[in-house]
Formats: C-alpha cells, sequence, structure tokens
C-alpha cells in the first residue's frame, strides 16, 4: 500500500490526538494543581492563544525558506520543549511567562502549519471523509489517551509524565519526514473576501470552542476533585462514543448535504451546551454532559474544517488563509477564557461563560450556511 501524502496525515493525526488528549487537556487543570485559582489558570490559557496571535508573523519566512512541513515539525519541537517546561512551573512568574510564550511560539508554527499542510494535501471532491477519518482518529485515540495521561502523571509525576508526552510529541512528526514539502510562492496572495469569511467562521469557532471545551474540561476537572486519573478516566468514558459521528458528517458533506451536515453538528451542539452549563456542578450529570459532548465533538470538527479547508484551497494560497483565520480563532477562545475568568474571579461559576458559546455556535450556522449557498450558486 503506497504511503500517500493523506495516509501520512492520517498516522501523524492518531499520534498527535494522543499528545492532545494525554497531555494538552491536562495543561489547564494542571496550572490548577500547581497553585494557580481557576482564574488566573484561564487567563494564562488565554495569554498562550495571544501570544499566537503576536508570533503568527514568524510562520511566513520560514515557509517561503523552507516550506509547509518544515513549518509543521518545528511546531512539534517547539511544543515538545513546551511540555518539558511545564512541571516546573510552580504559580505566577517568570518560568509561567516563559511557559507561555514557547507554548505560544510551539503552538502558531504546529497548527497553523498543520492546517496549511492538509488543506494543500486534501482532495477537495473528498474533503469530508478525509477529514471525518481524521475525527475518527482522534475520537479512536481519545479512548486510551485520557486514561494514560491520567495515570501517568499521578502515578510516575509530572516531569516524567510530561517527557513522556513530550517524546510522543516528536514521535508525532515522523510520519510526515518522507512526505512532501509544498513550497509557499513568495508572490502569492489569499482572496480577500474568502478570508474575511473564514476569519468571522474562525472567531465564531474560537469563541465556542473556549466555552465548550477549555472552559468545561477546567469545570469537570474541579467537580471530580482535580484528580487526574477521575479526569482522564471521564474523558476516556466519553471517546467510546464518539468516532461515529464525524464519519456520517463526512459522507452527508461529500454527498452535497452540507447544511443538513450543519443542523445536525450544530444542532447537538447547542443542546450539549445547554446540558453543560446545568450539569457542571454533579459527578454524574456531569460525566453524562461529557459523553454527548463527545459525540459532538468530531461532528463539530467536521462539518466546520470540510468547508474551511475548501476555503483555503479556493483562496489561492493555504498559508495565508490559515495564518488569517486562526488568528480569528485565538481571539475567540482567548475571549471565552478571559470572559470565564473575570465571572469565576467574581464568584458567578461556569454557566454562563459555557453558556456564551451559544452565540458562537449561531455565528458558525450562519457563516458557514452562507459559503454553501454560495457554492450551490456557481455550480447552478
Amino acid at each position: 500500500m503506497q504511503l500517500t501524502a493523506i495516509r501520512r496525515i492520517y498516522a501523524h493525526t492518531g499520534l498527535q490526538s494522543f499528545v492532545e488528549a494525554s497531555g494538552g487537556l491536562f495543561v489547564v487543570g494542571f496550572l490548577v494543581k500547581q497553585g494557580l485559582s481557576p482564574a488566573l489558570a484561564l487567563a494564562s490559557f488565554a495569554l498562550v492563544l495571544l501570544s499566537r496571535f503576536a508570533l503568527r508573523a514568524a510562520v511566513l519566512p520560514i515557509a517561503h525558506a523552507h516550506g509547509l512541513r518544515t513549518v509543521l515539525l518545528l511546531g512539534c519541537g517547539v511544543r515538545a520543549a513546551s511540555f518539558l517546561m511545564l512541571p516546573f512551573v510552580e504559580g505566577m512568574g517568570l518560568l509561567l511567562v516563559a511557559y507561555i510564550l514557547v507554548s505560544g511560539l510551539g503552538s502558531v508554527l504546529y497548527w497553523t502549519g498543520y492546517h496549511a499542510y492538509v488543506s494543500a494535501a486534501g482532495d477537495n471532491a473528498a474533503l469530508g471523509r478525509q477529514v471525518s477519518i481524521q475525527q475518527a482518529t482522534t475520537a479512536a485515540v481519545g479512548i486510551v489517551a485520557p486514561v494514560a495521561g491520567g495515570f501517568l502523571l499521578s502515578g510516575a509525576g509530572p516531569v516524567i509524565g510530561f517527557a513522556v508526552i513530550a517524546a510522543m510529541q516528536l514521535l508525532a512528526g515522523l510520519p510526515l519526514t518522507g512526505a512532501p514539502n509544498p513550497a509557499v510562492p513568495r508572490e502569492s496572495r489569499a482572496d480577500p473576501a474568502i478570508v474575511s469569511a473564514g476569519r468571522r467562521i474562525y472567531f465564531a469557532e474560537g469563541l465556542q470552542s473556549g466555552c465548550s471545551v477549555v472552559v468545561w474540561n477546567l469545570a469537570l476537572f474541579a467537580t471530580l476533585g482535580q484528580s487526574f486519573e477521575s479526569f482522564g478516566g471521564a474523558l476516556a468514558l466519553a471517546g467510546l462514543g464518539a468516532a461515529a459521528g464525524s464519519l456520517i458528517i463526512g459522507r452527508l458533506i461529500d454527498g452535497g448535504r452540507g447544511t443538513y451536515s450543519l443542523a445536525l453538528a450544530y444542532g447537538l451542539g447547542a443542546a450539549v451546551l445547554v446540558l453543560k452549563a446545568l450539569a457542571w456542578a454533579s459527578p454524574l450529570p456531569a460525566l453524562i454532559a461529557t459523553a454527548l459532548g463527545a459525540l459532538a465533538a468530531p461532528m463539530l470538527a467536521t462539518a466546520m474544517l470540510s468547508p474551511l479547508y475548501a476555503m483555503a484551497q479556493r483562496s489561492q494560497c493555504t498559508l495565508r488563509f490559515n495564518m488569517a483565520t486562526e488568528g480569528g480563532w485565538d481571539l475567540g477562545c482567548s475571549s471565552a477564557a478571559l470572559v470565564a475568568a473575570a465571572l469565576l474571579a467574581t464568584d458567578f461559576g461556569y454557566t454562563m461563560p459555557i453558556l456564551l458559546g451559544l452565540l458562537a455556535i449561531a455565528g458558525i450556522g450562519w457563516g458557514l450556511t452562507q459559503w454553501y449557498r454560495g457554492e450551490r450558486a456557481l455550480t447552478a
């Protein structure tokens, strides 16, 4: 079987998903365990995202000189360094500032490179199926990885635990070492109208992710007694039902039924947000909400990323499109984290920050519906 670029991406996605589910999802909770208040932990996470926004201009000269694959692999290396730093962060101080900057740099190199690379390598006619396979892979890995991360951090300790996660982050780059390395012509420019539409959708998606994932995971971590094992077990249990949703959505998109995929994914996403807002304070309802959220997550990601990758291809420069639009995601997610931090600092609890995600879901649904209508008009 030929190891094509998209198959290399699938292999990379599996390894990277393990890193995110065993390490990345634990970062905000770990900062709380290290002595930061929940509000300060969320504010620190927001600063990581804002540093990404500020550092994103560094991606373009690297991509011009060395190609998209190099940007992605460099991001893997810098992110590994950030995981090695994390155990030594103890409360507010210079180490926290250093971690925020290194994590932001690694994250902007990795995610901007990743989305631009997938956009360039993907087959536009089968993007729904290709993205759904990536999301199904993420969901399958999500059954095992959170348990492994929880027991690793509790049993071996954070120094060894995050060192293993850093090694996995480096290993995640191996499938891409022999993959094509798309060049980025210096004269290339992205279509401003498509970039503007994509930026608005990405801002709303960042806001939605901040409310339904970042804030929710911190609420769940607190509800489960700040136990890494319980938190990892809850995420793993939720992962059992997640893979099927992305495959259903992918088939709808490739079959020309993109608007149906939006109604299904974002209708379920809105219902889950309301349930999370009501359920966060009690362990059993919170676990049920987490399970339903895990079913919705790959459906939401597939419904959003498939048209956005198509937008990137249509824009004529996938890297510039992703550089411009992912800045919107950073601003949206950091806004959610900062609003939640302010509300938690004034004892408002998690309900209002979670419900803020409903506005984001409405914004994403509207933006993607406009895109699909435009696509139908072009083919009519």
